[in-house]
């Protein structure tokens, strides 16, 4: 038997699997793949809010408590210990940035 063959077999292999295989929605494999970036984005974003937040002089609670709760529901929904991973490097970035600390709000160093 050729390779030529061997290759055709195995095409129309692929060919009957595909046919066979459960009815994926192109846009179902889609948001399974970008559900967690989705998640990830709105951690980063809860984050930056929250980092804000902290440098404020003045700042309402109640604000600060529900982002803080969606920060924590974030973290479950990333997953740890890649949560703490993006959050390391996010606060680098938000120094750089700003030149506040993110853990405290403060100009200056940044607190680890």
């Amino acid at each position: 038997m050729s390779y030529l063959d061997l290759a055709k077999q195995a095409e129309a292999r692929l060919r009957a699997a595909r046919e066979t295989s459960p009815g994926y929605d192109i846009n179902d494999i889609t948001t399974e793949r970008l559900g967690p970036l989705a998640h990830v984005e709105s951690y980063r974003a809860t984050l930056r809010e929250f980092w804000r937040l902290v440098a404020l002089p003045a700042v309402d609670p109640e604000a600060a408590i529900a982002t803080h709760n969606e920060v924590i529901r974030l973290i479950d929904e990333v997953g740890e210990p890649r949560a703490t991973r993006l959050r390391d490097r996010w606060e680098g970035e938000w120094h750089r940035e700003t030149g506040r600390c993110p853990r405290c709000g403060e100009r200056g160093e940044r607190h680890r």
